[in-house]
């Protein structure tokens, strides 16, 4: 059972880990996205510095990696202290990964694709409530909050427990903290990109354009 358990958590981070934001983005620019647009490992920078179609696609790799670090160890009957334990496993190779020296993004598509096999319906609804609030606010940021306020409460209304609300609240609770611990490198490379919050995706690509003719763009950029 011990070796199981520790199959199973090693290898939910091991997915994590795997920088699918970084592999785009320097496939389809030759760019370090650590260094460029908003210096975050996500797809929402992939959007903004390569385009929309491949930070979705990121977004959506993103998510595999939780949902098959749930399903791993939902094959290999672990308990489900441990199941819950790939949980966060997952996002700290997505946050902090072996692949990046140490570094990552925030975690929300990851925690989405695992709380997608943990909590399906729930977690389903809550996604189907950010889109709803995307089309009718148009403001990513704001939601984003919404559907994640969704996807942590709405397992109550699908009868799941408390304890299940409880578990993707800390969830999203540690998203935050990589937030924090990531705001001094984001600040310093926004202050070099002139990024900002509200850009569209696609921003950073079209702002190097016009920077100036006479400054030649980054290798690789297309």
């Amino acid at each position: 059972m011990l070796g199981r358990n520790v199959i199973a958590l090693l290898t939910a981070y091991l997915l994590g880990a795997i920088p699918f934001s970084y592999i785009i983005t320097r496939w389809r620019t030759g760019l370090d996205i650590r260094q460029v647009g908003e210096g975050n490992v996500g797809a929402r920078n992939v959007a903004h510095v390569v385009g929309m179609k491949w930070g979705t696609l990121a977004a959506i790799l993103d998510a595999l990696k939780g949902l098959a670090a749930y399903l791993l160890a939902s094959a290999l009957d672990v308990p489900l202290s441990v199941l819950l334990l790939c949980g966060f496993a997952a996002v700290i190779g997505h946050d902090f990964s072996i692949f990046l020296h140490w570094q990552g993004g925030k975690g929300v598509a990851v925690s989405l694709g695992f709380l997608l096999g943990l909590l399906p319906y729930s977690t389903l609804a809550g996604l189907g409530v950010f889109g709803l609030a995307h089309l009718l606010l148009r403001d990513f940021n704001r939601s984003v909050v919404i559907g994640i306020a969704a996807v942590i409460f709405l397992p109550l209304a699908f009868g799941y427990g408390p304890w299940m609300t409880a578990y993707a609240l800390i969830l999203f609770v540690s998203l935050s903290i990589k937030k924090i611990v990531d705001l001094p490198h984001e600040r310093r490379v926004w202050a070099e990109h002139g990024w900002q919050g509200t850009a569209r995706p696609g921003w950073y690509k079209e702002h190097e354009q016009n920077r100036g003719e006479d400054q030649p763009s980054p290798a690789g950029l297309r």
